[in-house]
């Protein structure tokens, strides 16, 4: 088959998230299947990448911008894409492409995580407007009949509430990314902890700050680490420089995947304290190397964290503090918690992933 993705960005974009990796990691195995992927997506903040360029096998065509590449997807389409394609994956970040207009081929849609009050925190007015009614109004009316993919239970469940029929959607978690890395098994020498992210409005990086002397107040000597890139990166560093406690703080920016590893092996406990997700594909990454994961109980992240196995969710900001200083506190609790989770991202796999993905456009374009 020949598989046209739509997708907001590609892995190489400075902000590509969760999301990108997902998208990745089921189209290069596609193709070691037999298959052809394009990829469609927008070019990045700073415009440097090249506007064509293949990764992994998959060929990657960059044009708009965050919402110009709607109107681009549609041009590109006619342009270069109709007639080589079988099946589009029309991936929803909040916006879908609007594929069932235009396009008569199979369609499947991929649905993360539905945005609902996000927009509000993510966006202006009046686009905040605009971006809730379409993924709560218009989405539905025209992807109703549409297979969807959901990369979690809370995901379909929100999707459900729209109006779609639980019967179209098929849910493919996310798998996890390579070994466990030996090279060192110690820790931090202090109680350290780490946000490793995207770094937006909804994800809540600022929160960490803002809770860091309460934290002190427990655990004298410990350490935050954030890591990471986005939108509110320049805010989160202004914001750190002008706190008491910016001398317990650290601001790493962007990470290779060597050195997320490497963080994520030696620090003491996770955290994401994000208002929700579509899964939280780092939390699974932070356990395989034997982090424990603190966060708020809030869609996604109540299903990617066991609850007291593999650490803890939280119904408000003084039990998150609680949760992360129980942890720093107590190695019993933490080794546990650590062999726990480390157990749970070796239940994960993108070989399933992408054998139960490709399913389901294999279905399509069957039944198409």
């Amino acid at each position: 088959m020949n598989i046209l993705i739509l997708n907001w960005r590609d892995t190489r974009h400075e902000w590509a998230g969760g999301g990108e990796v997902y998208i990745s990691e089921l189209a290069k195995r596609w193709i070691k299947m037999g298959h052809k992927v394009t990829l469609f997506c927008g070019q990045d903040v700073r415009g440097n990448l090249p506007s064509e360029e293949t990764i992994n096998g998959i060929k990657i065509y960059r044009k708009g911008g965050r919402f110009s590449l709607y109107f681009w997807a549609f041009i590109y389409y006619f342009r270069k894409f109709r007639k080589n394609t079988d099946v589009v994956v029309d991936v929803q970040n909040g916006i879908p492409f609007f594929t069932t207009i235009y396009c008569r081929k199979p369609k499947v849609a991929v649905v993360y995580h539905v945005h609902g009050k996000q927009f509000f925190v993510e966006l202006p007015f009046p686009i905040n407007i605009i971006g809730f009614i379409i993924e709560k109004y218009i989405f539905p009316l025209f992807y109703y009949k549409t297979k969807i993919i959901a990369i979690s239970r809370t995901t379909r469940n929100d999707l459900v509430e729209l109006g779609f029929k639980k019967k179209n959607i098929e849910i493919v978690y996310c798998g996890i990314n390579g070994i466990k890395n030996h090279e060192s098994s110690s820790k931090f020498y202090k109680p350290t902890i780490l946000y490793l992210g995207r770094i937006k409005k909804y994800k809540r990086v600022d929160l960490l700050i803002k809770i860091m002397p309460e934290i002190l107040k427990r655990i004298p000597n410990a350490h935050l680490m954030i890591a990471g890139w986005g939108t509110e990166a320049s805010s989160i560093t202004d914001m750190t420089m002008r706190s008491i406690t910016r001398r317990k703080v650290d601001i790493i920016g962007p990470v290779s995947e060597s050195e997320k590893k490497h963080l994520l092996s030696k620090t003491w406990v996770f955290v994401n304290p994000s208002i929700g997700e579509g899964w939280g594909i780092s939390v699974i990454e932070a356990n395989l190397y034997g982090a424990p994961a603190v966060a708020f109980d809030v869609a996604g992240l109540s299903e990617s964290i066991k609850h007291g196995e593999t650490g803890y969710l939280s119904k408000d900001e003084s039990e998150f503090i609680d949760n992360i200083c129980k942890i720093l506190s107590n190695k019993a609790l933490r080794l546990r918690l650590s062999a726990n989770a480390e157990k749970w991202a070796n239940t994960f796999s993108w070989e399933t992933a992408a054998a139960n993905s490709l399913a389901v456009v294999k279905s399509v374009v069957k039944n198409g």
